[in-house]
């Protein structure tokens, strides 16, 4: 977090409001990064959720499913505990906002059953496409740069806005960040767009896995 602040704080000045200080950048910053490492943590280790347990797979017979579920709610506790820890914060320094605190009860599971989706997709993925595990570093890098986390929204040129708002982190950063230090506006369409995002990955994601589970012991 101290490198991040150092970077685009303190050495390329981006500002999320005009009269933010580097304290103010840290808050918001750490505010849209709360999601955002829970959910990286999760679909990187999905890569080789099946691949790390090829043995246990030959010998015992258990839900496949659930190797990569279980990645999505061991990151989703990590991501409990840094909320408490933030919001902790939020109050000691004087800036805890509550009015849309409870905003985080929606996006929260919403967010969780988007990351199991992909966890689903990748950890399957990877069975058959063994560089699919280099190849996600930079993919998830990329999307950590095309979700305003460390800069403010307002940096996209309007014209790229309609094909930028397509990307679900878009939304899931700024809900973070409304519920936690009430700043933006609560749109009803977006939280439709965001539940059915997150519904059809969880669905096509859980569909195929288990139509790729039978060939699992070709490939381990």
């Amino acid at each position: 977090m101290g490198m991040y602040i150092l970077l685009f704080s303190v050495i390329l000045k981006i500002k999320f409001q005009h009269n933010d200080s580097h304290i103010d950048f840290g808050i918001y910053l750490f505010c849209g990064m709360i999601p955002w490492m829970s959910f990286q943590d999760s679909i990187l280790k999905s890569s080789n959720a099946v691949l790390n347990f090829r043995n246990l797979i030959h010998q015992i017979k258990f839900p496949l499913s659930f190797l990569p579920l279980h990645l999505a709610v061991s990151s989703a506790i990590q991501e409990c505990i840094a909320l408490i820890l933030f919001i902790l914060f939020l109050a000691w320094h004087g800036d805890l906002q509550t009015q849309h605190l409870w905003l985080l009860f929606i996006i929260f599971p919403i967010k969780w059953f988007f990351t199991c989706g992909i966890n689903f997709f990748i950890s399957a993925g990877t069975i058959f496409y063994r560089d699919l595990v280099q190849v996600l570093q930079i993919l998830m890098m990329t999307w950590f740069f095309a979700s305003p986390i460390v800069y403010p929204l307002s940096k996209i040129p309007k014209d790229w806005l309609l094909f930028y708002n397509l990307n679900p982190f878009v939304h899931f950063v700024a809900y973070y960040r409304l519920a936690l230090l009430n700043q933006g506006t609560l749109n009803i369409e977006t939280l439709i767009y965001l539940s059915f995002s997150s519904i059809t990955f969880f669905c096509f994601g859980l569909s195929y896995f288990h139509k790729k589970k039978s060939q699992f012991g070709l490939y381990l």
